[in-house]
């Protein structure tokens, strides 16, 4: 039987600033972010029996550290991000409540790169490439028996982002994205839209909505996840 395990995984929130900078003139935004997502998956992991659980984040949450970034110059865009996780939670095994307990404890960095396909005084509409990397440990433990497990994994990512200048003050963008392909996880997508305010000329305001799903594969382990809900950040721009 194949056995699932959990990982929490953030998308990469660029495109703060999608108004491209004049050729070799580089814009830079660092990005700070909150993401309360709903938190949906299987484990089985060892031979603890299975164990599910479908809550809020802030429900299970022990400490986080999020940000995001992007360097602009002209059609090019350079980005990234980091994020760390802790959680756990005690869970049901069948119709047994609290019988159960998981703790996770994980990071994800990000690298990729965006080139404008097309580009006017108010649109932008970028391909993307890149990889994403996961480190995760992860533990469960029923009825005084603890199984866990170590997983590390990077995967290709290619997508699509779209932007679009409102006003002065105004911006909206979407971005998809796949990625995994067999070669880290078998396969995962996400897509997120967002709006974004200029607060002052060094910061903005940015909201959105994310959805992620991910299925990696190795051995016995196998997470198949789904984070889905708002974000929220605080961008400078410099």
């Amino acid at each position: 039987m194949k056995k699932p395990v959990i990982t929490v995984v953030a998308v990469a929130a660029l495109g703060f600033n999608i108004e491209a900078a004049a050729a070799s003139d580089w814009q830079f935004t660092v990005a700070p972010y909150l993401w309360g997502p709903e938190f949906k998956t299987s484990l089985d992991i060892g031979p603890n029996p299975p164990v599910n659980g479908s809550k809020s984040i802030f429900d299970i949450l022990n400490s986080a550290f999020l940000i995001a970034g992007e360097a602009r110059n002209g059609r090019w865009a350079i980005g990234g991000e980091f994020n760390y996780l802790n959680l756990g939670d005690s869970v049901g095994v069948g119709r047994f409540p609290d019988l159960a307990s998981w703790e996770l404890d994980g990071s994800m960095a990000s690298l990729g790169v965006g080139y404008s396909l097309y580009l006017d005084g108010g649109s932008q509409f970028e391909a993307l490439g890149g990889l994403r990397h996961w480190d995760l440990d992860l533990s469960t433990t029923v009825l005084g028996f603890t199984a866990s497990v170590e997983e590390s994994w990077t995967d290709p990512l290619i997508g699509l982002r779209y932007g679009r200048v409102l006003n002065d003050r105004w911006r909206l963008s979407a971005m998809g994205n796949v990625g995994g392909f067999g070669v880290g996880s078998q396969f995962q997508w996400e897509a997120l839209v967002q709006a974004s305010w200029k607060w002052t000329d060094r910061t903005s305001v940015a909201g959105g909505y994310r959805h992620l799903k991910v299925n990696f594969e190795e051995g016995q382990n196998v997470v198949d996840l789904t984070l889905s809900g708002p974000y929220v950040a605080l961008a400078f721009n410099f």
